[in-house]
């Protein structure tokens, strides 16, 4: 972004177009039951979407770095919510004759929940196209997306889910226990099955000791305990549990193994 021109800013932005989510969120507002189908393809617009924000721009440096105030409106409640718009004629619209200082920015969906997501924020979500379709995403409804989402890219193999094992065999847990008593670098293990789609592999969590290098240790076992799995159709992965999916996955879970 560096020496980025603030008017080259405005001008991509002001062409910034969300025909399908305007007209989903058309549809969902003259819906008293959302059909699983109409609440789908709006969580699949809405997290894909690039809005218009109005915002006062007060410095944008050589590097790229940005200052400036995002505007909001408050409910009856005094809560307050940012304004995102699927177009730059909606904001038109809604500005009325208040245009001569008027600028804009485009942000992501994913961009309002991170700066949701931080506790100094004094807003309480998103309300788009607040004066046409005011379809207002607060806690509940970001929770709601979020999930649908999750669901939706697990159901496309584009997002993995790690559960926990209705049980370990012991045909398996065995050799992978005799293997890391033999080489002493691993403290806890957990046995778990990751699913991606329609393929289910199960997945070996481990909690490595200090200094142990994970690419060096996962060759190893791969090669002398999980590849002769593989190989009776056990496929087979590995995971340190410093991977943020890991340890959460492995929270309050029992490990099937921990080093004496």
């Amino acid at each position: 972004m560096a020496g980025m021109d603030i008017n080259l800013l405005q001008k991509k932005v002001k062409e910034v177009k969300n025909p399908e989510l305007l007209a989903v969120m058309r549809e969902l507002k003259a819906t008293e039951k959302p059909s699983e189908d109409l609440q789908r393809r709006y969580v699949t617009e809405i997290t894909k979407a690039k809005f218009v924000v109005p915002v006062s721009i007060k410095n944008l440096d050589d590097n790229g770095k940005m200052t400036m105030e995002i505007s909001h409106l408050k409910n009856k409640e005094g809560k307050a919510f940012f304004m995102a718009f699927t177009d730059y004629e909606t904001l038109m619209m809604a500005a009325k004759n208040n245009t001569e200082n008027l600028q804009v920015i485009g942000f992501t969906y994913g961009d309002f929940t991170r700066m949701l997501s931080d506790k100094s924020c004094p807003m309480t979500g998103i309300a788009i196209n607040p004066f046409t379709e005011n379809i207002v995403i607060g806690p509940q409804q970001a929770h709601a997306i979020n999930v649908l989402s999750i669901q939706m890219k697990v159901e496309k193999g584009e997002m993995a889910v790690i559960n926990e094992l209705p049980d370990t065999p012991f045909e398996i847990t065995t050799p992978i226990e005799k293997y890391f008593d033999k080489v002493k670098t691993v403290k806890k293990a957990y046995l778990m099955e990751l699913k991606r789609g329609e393929e289910t592999r199960k997945l070996v969590i481990v909690d490595l000791k200090d200094g142990v290098d994970f690419g060096e240790f996962s060759k190893a076992f791969a090669e002398e305990v999980l590849k002769p799995m593989e190989e009776e159709n056990e496929p087979f992965m590995v995971m340190p549990i410093t991977e943020e999916a890991a340890a959460v996955s492995v929270k309050e879970k029992v490990p099937f193994y921990v080093a004496i």
